[in-house]
């Protein structure tokens, strides 16, 4: 394996496409739900990616103390997220592991988190379900999606193919019905769907949801 400090070329190229087209904005929603957190919370990050994001957002990791485990299960990416989390000096907060959130059996979290990563899994209700088991009992669950405000057959049909041409698994194009019927078919509930920004023809939402028996 290689040092972290070292990445193989083609996951250094994989990952600078990936940082191009995706960090810049998921930065953003990182920090949305960092600084929601407690102090010295331990949480767990489904789908970190090449870990540029949380990155740019090592100031609140450190200032509060968190403890993060980075699921992803992209090997280019995790080499380059160790690589990432070494310049930014995060090593100490942040474990990269290569891995499906379905096997994970980590624990108890604070807080997980999905960042635009919930709806591009094979069955987001039962990954919402087996994370939630590992929530201690005032934890809370996180996600950030893209909606789209009307059905679109031509963006249905292109978004999967994009994958193609930047590598990057962008999934299917998602509607607020459906984010909404993951969440409750998963037992899960849904406190929060606030909009952090909005286009006239999608919108940036955080969640924010929790055990029925938390509340």
């Amino acid at each position: 394996m290689p040092s972290p400090g070292r990445v193989p070329v083609r996951s250094a190229v994989r990952a600078w496409v990936y940082d191009r087209v995706i960090a810049g904005m998921t930065s953003t929603w990182y920090r949305q739900v960092l600084t929601r957190l407690p102090h010295g919370a331990r949480m767990l990050d489904v789908g970190i990616g090449t870990g540029a994001a949380l990155a740019r957002c090592a100031d609140v990791v450190r200032a509060k103390e968190l403890s993060v485990v980075g699921l992803d299960i992209d090997p280019d990416y995790v080499a380059c997220c160790r690589a990432a989390l070494e310049r930014a000096d995060l090593t100490g907060h942040v474990a990269p592991v290569l891995g499906s959130v379905y096997d994970h059996r980590g624990g108890p979290y604070d807080a997980v988190y999905f960042s635009a990563s919930l709806m591009l899994l094979p069955d987001p209700a039962a990954a919402i379900a087996h994370v939630a088991a590992l929530l201690a009992p005032d934890g809370r669950l996180y996600a950030t999606q893209t909606f789209h405000h009307r059905r679109s057959p031509l963006l249905e049909w292109a978004k999967p193919l994009a994958q193609h041409v930047t590598t990057i698994h962008f999934g299917r194009v998602t509607y607020e019905h459906e984010f909404r019927k993951a969440f409750a078919d998963a037992g899960v509930e849904l406190e929060e769907l606030s909009t952090m920004r909005s286009t006239r023809r999608s919108s940036y939402r955080l969640a924010v949801a929790r055990l029925p028996e938390a509340a």
